[in-house]
């Protein structure tokens, strides 16, 4: 009888067929296939070659896996009947004790990924293999969600998981919780108390200006300024955001921003189709009213009528409706995504990633992805708008609008007449690493993390070696001197970028390392914790504010704090360089993440620097300078560093008074002894950005050596050195500042479960939120280490 051959098209490439019975038991020593085939060759029954993917699956493009491998054993019936009533017997006591099934099923959830097997992707369990398990673990360790959003007019947007607005509302959720430790015993006429008040209250919420109309004045779309003042423009256009200072040739192209346009002398349009023949200038008016924020630098200059609505309006009448996509070309590509830079700088996010997709989708649509009927200048323009798609997914959590595997364009050349490449090359690669802290780091696309697990490496790792190996082969023309930064504005941008994605891919671990700091700090756990809790509560010599110090990560999350350091200097010096002090949207977002970090940074770590006091009170300036203009973000953000700023400082006045001055190894000796406060900053220094002194050339305290980002061996010397209390690099800039001593606060302060107990007062559980906070604690510490497991797992090679 002729055996039936199953096909293979309808099926899943999980699924197998049973085992042959006509199968004949082969000695491993007489094979001549595999001892398990792919599930494809399976179910086609044809031999599998045993490669991964096997040659079947790879000559026709098949996904290739293989089956989990799991030991089998045996044992008596009766052993397995007393295991099955035991089990019965366990599950109605756990009924009887905990009767809220939610409660019951969460515990049951958290027991299941405790005892849970690991195993890499091909199912066999490989020391070296991050440690992730099954797709629940997954999820569950993810450090921030995406969430839905709401702006000042109530509409709902997601913003993703490396979106700043979500980072910002979990923390808000995290100081929300808090705040009763950090103001308990205040007294209630303290105007401390009050704090972060406005912080705090806007859990849920976000800035933008997306839902407010953007007032469109009627205008003649054939209308130009005089030729001074497109001159000017464009000049202004050609510093900020092209050329820059010719080093690099910058990091975006965006057309002939040389060649003024023709004054069109002619009898006015009044339908769109007599304003096809002048598309042209829609690209100039769009340059045109992006140039005009650029010169907003006086007090309540910016404000509605003075921001380029005219040229904006012009452009986006003669480029008409963006969904009629028989009227739109490639040569419309840069007008779109200059329209959407000019969103950005407005505020408005959704409207600007709305401009940039639609930018990128015409080119699909023309086939300038695969190469078709694309110049050098069309071929540069086309990887701007890439650029900017994985900046904008970075910027608001949201998947790009095109896949790298897809893409098949060169990538930029030289060619005389236009700038030299090399930046725009660098900043290629460097988004391409962005799309894979999108994708991968935050795991918005299932099924990548067996890929990085198989490599032995963490995605955590797998980023951060990206980032590394970027900054090792970036051209000589592009390196960052360590005494001098460049004044070619475009490539100290470049290096912004990169320090930012730095700090996204370390940014939740970071975060829960400080959850767990000040869980540590105010919860004494019970005897029915993990033994390694116990034992840590039996070891005097490390106590609750010492325990970052032997933390397996302790590395990393050094390694991004000195990468806020290096924006905030960074932005500093665009300040200085930059005309009126002009820093653009994109320069203050990474501004504004990297003093927020610092901030955290304060929670975690018992030490402080003089200069991140100074890098602080400098963001606080910039971000006060710019709501002084008139930017509602500028200030929105100001009073979230105003108000963290504050809790931060009380939180440290309770977390470290009385604690010995350990100095950590990345710092100068510390004073061992004082009475000063801590100086976080409430406000700026009062100074103009171009006063304020840049710190000296060593970005990380010793002379600048690391300035570039850690490499993996580097990562463990750090690890292996942070016990030691002599660093051999010393500098008087860098002493650390010490902290606030009370006496009367000896030991760390604790949690009982009858109440918080503060060292100013108990706060009663039961009562108020007293409860939620010891609930919220409890889940921190029980949740820290399956957490990071899951962010980050293994060490770097």
């Amino acid at each position: 009888m002729p055996r039936s051959r199953a096909t293979s098209s309808p099926a899943s490439p999980d699924k197998r067929l049973p085992v042959n019975p006509r199968r004949h038991k082969v000695p491993i020593e007489q094979r001549k296939r595999v001892a398990t085939a792919c599930n494809s060759c399976n179910v086609k029954r044809v031999k599998c070659s045993g490669e991964r993917p096997c040659r079947q699956c790879k000559n026709t493009s098949r996904e290739c896996i293989y089956p989990v491998t799991v030991d089998k054993v045996t044992i008596a019936k009766s052993e397995l009947d007393a295991l099955h009533a035991k089990c019965a017997a366990l599950e109605r006591c756990l009924q009887e004790a905990v009767p809220d099934s939610a409660r019951r099923q969460q515990l049951l959830a958290l027991g299941s990924k405790s005892i849970a097997p690991r195993r890499g992707s091909d199912g066999l369990h490989s020391p070296a293999a991050s440690p992730v398990s099954d797709g629940v673990e997954e999820e569950s360790a993810v450090a921030e969600d995406g969430r839905l959003l709401q702006d000042t007019d109530g509409t709902a947007r997601y913003l993703g998981e490396t979106s700043g607005a979500t980072f910002l509302d979990n923390l808000k959720q995290f100081m929300s919780t808090i705040f009763p430790l950090a103001y308990n015993g205040s007294a209630p006429s303290d105007p401390a108390i009050h704090i972060g008040n406005i912080f705090l209250s806007s859990v849920g919420r976000y800035q933008t200006s997306d839902s407010q109309p953007l007032l469109v004045p009627i205008v003649d779309p054939l209308w130009l300024p005089t030729s001074t003042e497109m001159s000017v423009k464009l000049s202004d256009l050609r510093y900020f955001i092209q050329e820059g200072g010719a080093i690099s040739g910058g990091i975006y192209f965006w057309g002939d921003l040389t060649s003024l346009p023709h004054d069109e002398k002619g009898p006015a349009a009044s339908t769109a189709a007599d304003l096809v023949a002048h598309r042209p200038l829609a690209f100039y008016h769009a340059a045109f009213a992006y140039s005009t924020l650029f010169g907003l630098t006086t007090t309540n200059s910016k404000q509605d009528g003075q921001l380029g609505e005219t040229y904006f309006a012009r452009a986006k009448m003669l480029l008409g409706n963006p969904l009629e996509v028989a009227t739109y070309s490639t040569a419309d590509v840069a007008a779109l995504a200059l329209m959407g830079m000019y969103m950005v700088e407005m505020n408005r996010r959704d409207a600007a990633y709305m401009y940039i997709t639609t930018a990128m989708h015409i080119s699909i649509m023309h086939g300038v992805h695969r190469g078709w009927s694309v110049d050098e200048m069309g071929k540069r323009v086309f990887w701007t708008v890439y650029i900017l798609d994985r900046w904008m997914s970075c910027l608001m959590g949201r998947p790009p609008t095109i896949q790298d595997e897809v893409i098949r364009l060169d990538l930029p050349r030289e060619v005389p007449g236009l700038p030299t490449c090399v930046g725009i090359c660098a900043n290629i690669e460097l988004s391409r690493i962005a799309g894979h802290v999108v994708r991968d780091t935050y795991r918005s696309a299932p099924g990548t993390w067996n890929d990085a697990s198989s490599t032995g490496l963490s995605h955590v790792d797998k980023v951060l070696r990206m980032l590394w190996n970027w900054q090792r082969d970036l051209a000589p023309a592009l390196q960052l001197s360590q005494d001098t930064l460049s004044r070619d504005r475009p490539l100290c941008t470049l290096h912004m970028n990169h320090n930012q994605l730095l700090i996204l891919t370390i940014r939740p671990m970071f975060l829960v390392a400080v959850k767990k700091a000040v869980a540590d700090r105010f919860f004494t756990t019970h005897s029915w914790h993990s033994q390694e809790r116990d034992q840590q509560q039996t070891e005097p010599s490390r106590p609750a504010w010492a325990r970052i110090e032997s933390h397996p990560q302790v590395g990393l999350f050094r390694d991004c704090s000195d990468a806020a350091r290096r924006n905030l200097r960074l932005g500093r010096w665009l300040a200085k360089i930059s005309p009126a002090s002009k820093l653009l949207l994109p320069d203050m977002h990474c501004i504004f993440n990297a003093a927020i970090l610092l901030l955290l940074h304060q929670i975690v770590f018992v030490d402080l620097r003089t200069d991140d006091v100074s890098d602080i009170s400098f963001a606080l300036e910039a971000f006060a300078r710019e709501a002084d203009v008139g930017d509602a973000y500028a200030g929105d953000c100001l009073r979230v560093m105003q108000d963290l700023a504050g809790l931060v400082r009380r939180l440290r006045s309770l977390m470290f008074d009385g604690v010995p001055h350990v100095p950590s190894p990345h710092f100068a000796p510390a004073i061992l002894s004082s009475s000063a406060p801590s100086p976080l900053p409430s406000a700026g220094l009062g100074l103009p950005i171009s006063m304020i002194p840049l710190p000296s050339p060593g970005l990380e305290g010793h002379g600048g050596a690391d300035y570039m980002t850690s490499s993996p061996r580097h990562q463990q010397q750090q690890q292996q050195q942070h016990h030691s209390l002599h660093h051999h690099h010393q500098q008087p800039h860098h002493l650390s500042v010490p902290v606030t001593t009370m006496a009367g606060t000896q030991a760390p302060l604790a949690l009982s479960y009858d109440g918080v107990n503060t060292g100013l007062g108990m706060l009663p559980l039961g009562v108020g939120s007293g409860e939620a906070l010891y609930a919220e604690l409890m889940t921190w510490l029980d949740n820290d280490e399956m957490s990071l497991n899951g962010m980050y797992a293994g060490q770097m090679i």
